[in-house]
């Protein structure tokens, strides 16, 4: 074996390594994104394609998420931790695991401003997608993560209505 052979053994060994390494990130990642309750509605021949478009960012405590009137439009899904909202400097809530944030991206094309800033409450392991990723998910994932992303959305408002002051009508 000269070693114009060896080297390309080397670069061929090498790059299968990397394959490897690639793969098994992916896997970890749809593994991860798999747990998360928001994506129960996703099955998984779906869900792997919504895994190859987004990112698993992580966040420190009190890191921020979000940044109130920032018009930066990714939207994100808690895979692990929460996260507190605030507006004007008060805390109006709390993001808990499964639950998404920034779902904006998803319903306009240009860049709204944030309503809230977001921190961490701890360690926070986040699925971010940004509006090219989105846009870049087939018709047939894209209804499921949209089914995913109304349930969602229903959660918080069913939230919000408990938090409604009654009145009788007497």
């Amino acid at each position: 074996m000269d070693d114009l052979d060896k080297i390309n053994d080397d670069i061929l060994s090498s790059l299968d390594n990397f394959t490897k390494q690639v793969d098994a990130a992916s896997n970890e990642r749809f593994q991860k994104i798999r747990e998360c309750s928001f994506f129960d509605p996703v099955p998984s021949e779906y869900l792997a394609e919504i895994a190859d478009h987004s990112h698993l960012v992580k966040f420190g405590d009190k890191e921020k998420i979000m940044t109130e009137h920032d018009m930066i439009r990714p939207f994100y899904v808690l895979i692990y931790g929460a996260a507190n909202a605030y507006f004007d400097h008060k805390k109006v809530g709390h993001i808990l695991s499964g639950e998404c944030l920034g779902e904006s991206a998803f319903f306009t094309k240009e860049a709204p401003a944030r309503s809230a800033a977001v921190l961490a409450d701890g360690e926070v392991l986040a699925l971010e997608m940004g509006p090219m990723d989105i846009e870049a998910i087939s018709v047939s994932t894209r209804m499921f993560l949209d089914k995913a992303l109304l349930l969602a959305l229903f959660k918080k408002l069913q939230t919000a209505n408990k938090h409604i002051p009654v009145h009788s009508l007497d």
